[in-house]
């Protein structure tokens, strides 16, 4: 059985921290623990949800951090761009499901009634560059991007400039 938290022993008092999100528990008590996360921000919590729900894995999971309203992690100082240049198809890969996710999450989470419908704001981005070796860069960077099934395109100066 995999649990996000440690579930509380007959030892121990459950006493939620903030909405029943987390629990408290003595600093006397001990838990072998087969994960453990750092940071319960977007990352944390995603891999959190992902090892908890793969079948195949029957550990414990305990995420830790010191923002349980989640206020003030880095996912909220962010503007949560998914891009998609980059020069390995993994990473490629990567950016599209995270984007797959967000468009598709409640499905991915059972759908499940309470769990919300997100909207994604897709725009581009652009890489300049100032000299031929990184434009030869950004050009096989883009033929990875392609092949992965990204929407990435070269532009001249004077394309740019119509655009």
């Amino acid at each position: 059985m995999t649990t996000t938290y440690p579930p509380p022993t007959s030892q121990t008092s459950k006493q939620p921290s903030q909405e029943g999100t987390a629990y408290e528990y003595p600093d006397t008590q001990q838990y072998i623990l087969d994960v453990v996360i750092i940071g319960g921000a977007i990352r944390g919590a995603s891999a959190a949800w992902f090892l908890s729900d793969d079948m195949d894995f029957d550990g414990t999971v305990l995420v830790v951090d010191r923002d349980l309203t989640n206020e003030n992690t880095s996912t909220m100082h962010t503007n949560s761009c998914m891009r998609q240049q980059f020069s390995g198809e993994l990473n490629v890969r990567i950016s599209q499901f995270a984007a797959d996710l967000v468009k598709n999450l409640p499905r991915y989470m059972g759908n499940d009634d309470r769990v919300p419908e997100l909207s994604i704001r897709s725009f581009g981005y652009m890489y300049l560059a100032d000299n031929e070796g990184f434009a030869d860069v950004l050009r096989e960077s883009q033929q990875v991007q392609l092949a992965a099934g990204a929407a990435a395109q070269l532009m001249t100066p004077e394309q740019i400039k119509a655009a």
